[in-house]
């Protein structure tokens, strides 16, 4: 079949657009025009291998082969049934051109265009989860691969992105919460620096006004024993000048005497060798006139420190506040807890316990004896004794040996051993402070009242590298107190 004047112009038409010899308005408004021409009527796609009948209509050789029928048998145009009486289907060069011409353009100008065909993209490739053009299916990267409707496909992937945003959500969530409890803990930090610095600037304000009033009291004993002394010496110095005058004014007599007549010196004689006969004691210096320097100096930093045991207390076990439940109040030296109504606002550290009213000692014991006491009178809801260091400080806790929990504890008037199961504690009385007692070189921890001898409980199986001393209590009207213990000094004598 020969190629008409129609083909000639519309391959002259694609060969300027191609060199650029028409401008891009004039291309644009040509178009789709050009796009309608070259369109497969069965397939509605740009023609691949165009062939055109003797009545001038163009198909795709597939389209036009799949309407004929096997083996070519109805040979009618699908547009005006006119039959053809062509023996062979012949593909158009110039056609192919054009319409590959018009691929290319498609795919610069058209996103929803194929970037290999430049057909509409109309199929989803659920191997390379790309969309794809009818034409795609057909080449080797698509033959194998599952497609459907691009429809389809864009609705079930909505779907399955919707519930893929659900975990990032998520995420995103737990990462501003997270930025936030950051944000807590940073001014939380600000606080415990400026607080803790106030609260060392007034423990050695203390310490301060106690050296500075010990230092005043005791320059105030040295001038006292300075004036004392200076008014002996003064007093002494008083007694010799009339000493001296007494004995100065009885040479100048004497001498006087001795310049007499032989008569009048004998005459006067009895009472001038008198006067030599009224002896006066050697002067001699005083004993201890001096400052007693080695009373004001001796051992001076030693005797201040012993005396500042008065006003110094050691506690053997202080708490840890960044443990501290948020609904607790504790006391600035770090060994008073006070449960409350209301919560305060505690960043979520991980050391910290987040549902229970839990807290920590700030010390933890690895080995040795250790003892402490604690002030449970009035609390009407208390949990005292040791946990292991790697307990884990979120949500709810069975407190039992098994836990890592080793206490006793009041509630609702009963005393139990939180062992397992738990054991009723016999008290001879209630008591006002119970004494704990570790050792954890033996594994075992004991619980006392002070005033009685027999313990109140002993746990024997404390396997754990290193425990904590553990405070809990739902009691708000009275707090759970650990008392200081009296220091005491002794001295180490040495014999010969």
């Amino acid at each position: 079949m020969g190629v008409t004047p129609r083909d000639t112009a519309l391959a002259q038409r694609e060969g300027e657009r191609e060199r650029g010899g028409k401008k891009g308005g004039m291309a644009s408004r040509h178009g789709n025009a050009l796009e309608d021409e070259l369109c497969c009527p069965v397939c509605g796609h740009i023609l691949r291998e165009p062939v055109v009948l003797s009545c001038t209509h163009r198909f795709c050789k597939a389209c036009l082969e799949g309407s004929w029928g096997p083996n070519g048998a109805s040979r009618e145009c699908p547009l005006c049934c006119r039959r053809s009486s062509l023996d062979q289907l012949l593909v158009s060069a110039v056609l192919e051109r054009a319409c590959q011409a018009l691929r290319t353009e498609k795919r610069l100008r058209d996103p929803e265009a194929c970037g290999q065909h430049g057909e509409k993209l109309t199929l989803f490739c659920l191997d390379e989860l790309l969309p794809v053009c009818d034409a795609c299916q057909y080449t080797p990267n698509h033959k194998a691969h599952r497609l459907y409707r691009l429809e389809e496909a864009a609705q079930d992937c909505k779907e399955e992105l919707k519930n893929a945003l659900v975990p990032l959500q998520e995420k995103l969530n737990l990462f501003n919460k997270t930025k936030l409890n950051y944000d807590l803990t940073a001014d939380h930090i600000k606080s415990q620096a400026k607080h803790t610095e106030r609260q060392i600037q007034e423990e050695f304000e203390k310490l301060h006004k106690f050296l500075r009033e010990e230092e005043e009291a005791r320059i105030a004993i040295l001038k006292k024993e300075e004036a004392d002394k200076s008014e002996m010496i003064q007093q002494k110095m008083g007694g010799m000048d009339k000493e001296i005058a007494y004995i100065t004014n009885s040479i100048r007599d004497i001498k006087q005497e001795l310049r007499s007549e032989d008569i009048a010196f004998l005459q006067n004689y009895r009472a001038t060798i008198t006067r030599t006969w009224n002896t006066v004691k050697d002067p001699e210096m005083a004993s201890g006139a001096l400052i007693d320097v080695a009373k004001h100096l001796g051992n001076l930093k030693y005797s201040i420190w012993e005396k500042m045991q008065e006003i110094i207390q050691y506690t053997p076990v202080t708490l840890d506040p960044n443990t501290s439940a948020d609904c607790f109040m504790v006391s600035e030296d770090l060994t008073v807890v006070q449960s409350y109504k209301e919560r305060f606002r505690l960043p979520d550290n991980p050391e910290r316990f987040d549902i229970s009213a839990e807290m920590l000692g700030s010390e933890g014991f690895s080995s040795g004896r250790h003892s402490w006491e604690v002030d449970v009178r009035g609390n009407t809801y208390w949990v005292i004794g040791i946990a292991k260091d790697s307990i884990n400080r979120k949500g709810k806790h069975v407190l039992t040996p098994a836990e890592g929990f080793w206490t006793i504890r009041l509630r609702n008037g009963e005393y139990k051993a939180c062992s397992a199961p738990w054991l009723p504690l016999n008290m001879a009385r209630e008591p006002e402070v119970i004494r704990i007692t570790l050792d954890m070189d033996r594994g075992k921890v004991s619980f006392h009242d002070p005033r009685e001898r027999v313990p109140l409980f002993t746990f024997t199986d404390i396997i754990s590298p290193r425990v904590f001393p553990y405070f809990c209590t739902a009691c708000k009207l009275h707090p759970l107190r650990i008392l200081p213990r009296r220091l005491s000094v002794t001295h180490e004598h040495h014999g010969a």
